[in-house]
């Protein structure tokens, strides 16, 4: 990189500093949520900090013309979202998706624009791992939940912590300040305390998926192996007889809630049937009555799929399906590319993003084996994850260039 280029990247990066730390900042109310436990709720800290993200935004311009594929699949989603409303069954619960969907955009189209080095990607991802480690130690005292809003129903917290293990595994890996190290050893061993107290049998499910993802992307796989024997070990260590009585019921698939899981999902998959084009966002509660087996007691509006995708395939139809397909299958593209480029380069900052790139591999494999249990389609867990991936992809595009450029210099 000349030393115009370097210039013009601390200017930059300077310019944007502001922004990013509101940036920050939102990810702390959001998901951390001091407002719950202070007295500052009041204050509306989350919309407050909301609004200043979108005025950095449309002060920016960019989001007009979106660059990326995943942002004008976001948008488009949205788009879809929104064309529903007038012909849903529930107007204002359709209404209610759209609004909720377009809320997450600043801080997506804020992290893109902002998380434009790997100092500051470092950043993010720490950020978001103490705030995972918080929730996790509020939840060991508080019966497996959190304070609120993402985090009331054990299953959702179990999730969302799922996601963040994954980068504790890897980062504390290629981390080499001690402190850190700490940190990530520490958010590991408390996020799988978390998913035990939850009980949760979908963070259950998503756990042995995070752990197996680890392993096959691990490049060391004996020591991997090991560690994740050992991890293992812990949760059976955690774990009461009571815990492990009921993940048994994880295979009852002809009583219980797993049932009913099936049950609702039979009757999403005939509304999408008789609705190849969808209900309308969060209106697959408000058409069940229609569909649900005589198994379940009459009129048992509001229930929701109690899963991603059969919440996905009757409310949003064929088109919602090619769009999330299309997002799901850019976001993975750049991951793997991330994962790629490395190559035993001698620069720290390409392993950090390809140790990063197998974090994200198995947060999602997490996000999704939890989430096919859960209705989270319209949690910003995956979205914001969106936003990150993308950024990611461009630092890495700006890194690969950076060391090319300095080699074809010294030749």
């Amino acid at each position: 990189m000349t030393e115009t280029s370097k210039k013009k990247l601390k200017k930059k990066l300077k310019t944007y500093s502001p922004w990013f730390v509101f940036t920050l900042l939102y990810l702390v109310v959001d998901y951390g949520r001091p407002q719950d436990i202070l007295p500052i709720g009041f204050l509306r800290p989350a919309m407050f900090v909301i609004l200043i993200l979108t005025g950095f935004v449309l002060l920016d311009r960019k989001f007009l013309n979106p660059k990326e594929k995943q942002t004008k699949l976001i948008w488009a989603f949205i788009a879809l979202l929104a064309a529903y409303v007038p012909f849903a069954r529930n107007n204002f619960f359709a209404y209610q998706a759209a609004a909720s969907m377009l809320k997450y955009m600043p801080f997506i189209l804020s992290t893109i624009v902002c998380v434009s080095s790997i100092g500051r990607l470092k950043s993010i991802t720490f950020v978001c791992i103490c705030i995972m480690i918080y929730v996790s130690c509020y939840s060991l005292f508080h019966k497996g939940i959190g304070s609120g809003n993402y985090f009331q129903d054990e299953n959702d917290l179990a999730l969302y912590v799922n996601m963040w293990l994954p980068f504790c595994y890897f980062l504390f890996a290629s981390e080499k300040k001690k402190l850190k190290k700490i940190v990530y050893a520490s958010g590991l061993l408390i996020g799988i305390a978390s998913i035990v107290v939850s009980a949760s049998r979908g963070g259950f499910v998503g756990l042995v998926f995070v752990f197996l993802v680890i392993w096959l992307f691990s490049p060391r796989k004996v020591i991997s192996l090991v560690i994740v024997s050992l991890l293992t070990a812990s949760v059976f260590f955690l774990a009461s007889e009571k815990y492990w009585t009921k993940m048994e019921t994880i295979k009852e698939t002809s009583k219980g809630t797993a049932h009913e899981r099936l049950l609702s999902w039979e009757a999403a998959w005939d509304m999408f049937l008789d609705n190849p084009l969808g209900v309308g966002g969060n209106n697959f509660q408000a058409r069940f009555p229609e569909y649900q087996s005589s198994e379940f007691k009459k009129g048992m509006w509001g229930r929701v799929a109690h899963s991603l995708w059969f919440t996905l395939i009757p409310e949003l139809g064929i088109f919602g399906i090619i769009i999330y397909s299309l997002l799901l299958h850019y976001n993975i593209k750049d991951i793997l590319y991330l994962k790629r480029v490395y190559k035993g380069k001698k620069n720290g900052d390409l392993l950090y993003l390809q140790y990063f790139s197998r974090g994200t591999i198995a947060s999602l494999a997490g996000y999704f084996a939890s989430g096919t249990f859960l209705s989270v389609l319209y949690y910003p867990h995956y979205w914001y994850m969106t936003g990150i991936i993308v950024s990611a992809a461009n630092i890495t595009k700006k890194t690969v260039l950076e060391s090319e450029t300095k080699i074809s210099t010294a030749i």
